[in-house]
């Protein structure tokens, strides 16, 4: 009797042992992130030979038109196409020639995609969205850099030089990480602003009649005037600009003193 206890003792431990497990399994599998669905691109370019396939029943140009040239048109289903038909102009390096630039349509999925890429954008949008955030932040951004970097940054003009080897590193993409972008404008502002003795300061730049965007700049005095200076643009500048590429960005930093002059 007491072995067929034991053992009973010992399959209901198992049991419940086997059901702990399956309940962590489940719970882990609610908490796990679902793989975000692929979001359809806002817009892309086609042919002319498939904007033309659209268009068949549709009245083209009913949003804009410039006949022979361009139109916009919002088809049946919501979607937004713009036309670009072929153009021939006269051809510059050669006389009496003319050149033709093949035409070519952009469709966009919705009104409101063609609203979101045609409105007018800043810079900053999408790589400092809250500039008041960002000021706040400045000395965790800093901090976060020093980690990134394996290194203590001390606030000097030679310290750019560190810049300069990372920023080397970065410019082969496209894609500016807003995280990286955020660390390097916040210790080159940082920079800037001890050496010009300056102060960190909002400066909300109107980009539409109901947009606008917060710039965090660094204002300081010269010559009796309070000047500004924008340190996010040098780093996106060295980041991005491909004339600047071979330009580093302790370079830069002396090319921003002279202009604060």
């Amino acid at each position: 009797m007491e072995f067929k206890i034991h053992r009973f003792t010992a399959w209901l431990l198992a049991a419940l042992s086997l059901m702990s497990a399956a309940s962590q399994n489940a719970f882990a599998q609610q908490m796990r992130p679902s793989k975000p669905a692929e979001k359809p691109a806002p817009s892309r370019r086609i042919s002319l030979a498939e904007a033309q396939k659209l268009l068949a029943g549709e009245p083209e140009g009913n949003l804009s038109k410039q006949p022979g040239k361009f139109t916009r048109t919002r088809l049946g289903d919501g979607r937004v196409l713009e036309v670009y038909y072929p153009i021939t102009v006269a051809n510059p390096s050669r006389k009496g020639r003319t050149a033709t630039a093949p035409g070519y349509a952009v469709l966009y999925e919705s009104e409101a995609s063609f609203k979101d890429v045609t409105r007018p954008h800043h810079a900053l949008e999408d790589l400092i969205p809250d500039g008041r955030s960002f000021v706040t932040n400045v000395p965790m951004l800093v901090a976060r850099l020093e980690k990134r970097l394996g290194t203590t940054l001390d606030y000097s003009r030679a310290s750019l030089r560190r810049l300069d080897s990372f920023i080397a590193g970065q410019i082969g993409s496209n894609n500016t990480d807003p995280r990286v972008f955020q660390e390097l404008t916040a210790y080159y502002g940082e920079i800037l602003r001890r050496t010009l003795e300056g102060e960190w300061k909002i400066r909300e730049e109107k980009i539409s009649s109901v947009r606008a965007q917060a710039e965090p700049n660094i204002t300081f005095a010269s010559g009796g005037r309070t000047k500004e200076i924008k340190p996010w643009s040098s780093v996106l500048s060295a980041l991005l600009n491909e004339d600047l590429r071979a330009v580093k960005i302790s370079k830069i930093f002396e090319n921003d003193l002279r202009a604060a002059q």
